[in-house]
């Protein structure tokens, strides 16, 4: 996945407002893992048809793709604090 990586400068926004708005994207998307857990395929819905092991093998990839985007919008606003913290310590 290519990294998102905006370099703070005075004509910009601010380091803080950049990590800010990308872990608010993070948690938004982990309360969106943690609806999709809540609705996952249950094999009682699955009782007169229909193929459980499919679905819920498509469940947990779908869950996985959602997860990692979540890690790296989180991994994104650390490096963009980082890269503010380096900033300011050389300069």
């Amino acid at each position: 996945m290519h990294q998102i990586a905006p370099v703070p400068n005075l004509n910009g926004s601010p380091a803080d407002v950049l990590a800010k708005q990308m872990m608010e994207v993070c948690h938004a998307l982990e309360a969106a893992v943690t609806l999709m857990a809540r609705w996952q395929p249950h094999g009682r819905d699955y009782q007169i048809g229909g193929d459980y092991q499919a679905d819920r093998t498509e469940f947990i990839r779908r869950v996985g793709l959602v997860q990692a985007l979540a890690n790296q919008y989180e991994q994104e606003a650390y490096a963009v604090s980082e890269y503010n913290d380096k900033k300011a310590r050389v300069g």
